[in-house]
């Protein structure tokens, strides 16, 4: 067996992305976690300067997707992605809205409701000394905010978002109301992918009560633990 670690930061849906993935296809891994100041170090991984990183008996690879689809070539067993074309590019494209637009949703709920934001930083800081937290919780709250704003959702007002993700969900509970994946007949990355960042909703946000009201999401959801 290779030997795999996994470089991360617990809390973000694409480390956990990448983590189903790797217990789909029942691969033994290890963590190695970036919490609190130690995200400073993170940089030094990769080009990007952004986790998840895996390493792979002496390979190194950057990003959720790239990863996945390094794992789907040397470990071909479960698919990932569906044989039939249409349903192959239907998975691609809602594992690119998981990461692009609705990952800043979840990152939204995380830094613009100060409610949560204790409970966030506690999370990020697991096993780091607990003077590290405030400084902590000042840069992590800086940096996304300027991300947001960025990206243009951090400009938008709590009402406005609730309501869009609001229309989202809904979308998800009407086709998971009569299948019981996203696409095709098995797991594919399109569950992996957007049930990792509903995951961190459900963790961390003032929304999860909402979400579980959601039968048939809540059902699909629990079908996608691994």
């Amino acid at each position: 067996m290779p030997e795999i670690i996994l470089h991360q930061w617990e809390i973000s849906p694409f480390c956990g992305k990448v983590r189903k993935v790797l217990r789909r296809k029942n691969l033994a891994y290890r963590t190695i976690d970036y919490n609190g100041l130690l995200a400073a170090r993170a940089p030094r991984l990769s080009g990007t300067g952004k986790l998840p990183v895996l390493d792979y008996d002496g390979t190194r690879i950057q990003d959720s997707s790239d990863i996945v689809a390094f794992l789907e070539e040397r470990h071909p067993e479960p698919a990932l992605y569906p044989a039939d074309p249409t349903e192959r590019a239907e998975a691609i494209i809602l594992e690119d809205w998981a990461d692009e637009s609705l990952y800043w949703y979840e990152v939204y709920l995380r830094v613009c409701y100060s409610e949560v934001l204790p409970t966030v930083v506690e999370l990020l800081c697991k096993d780091r000394p607990s003077w590290e937290r405030s400084i902590f919780a000042v840069v992590f709250r800086r940096a996304l905010l300027k991300q947001l704003r960025g990206q243009g959702l951090g400009r938008q007002d709590k009402k406005t978002v609730e309501s869009h993700l609001s229309k989202f969900l809904g979308s998800l509970e009407a086709i998971l109301a009569s299948r019981q994946w996203l696409v095709g007949s098995v797991m594919s990355i399109a569950d992996i992918a957007v049930s990792a960042q509903l995951d961190e909703m459900l963790r961390t946000s003032v929304l999860a009560p909402r979400i579980r009201q959601t039968a048939a999401l809540m059902q699909w959801i629990k079908r996608c633990t691994l």
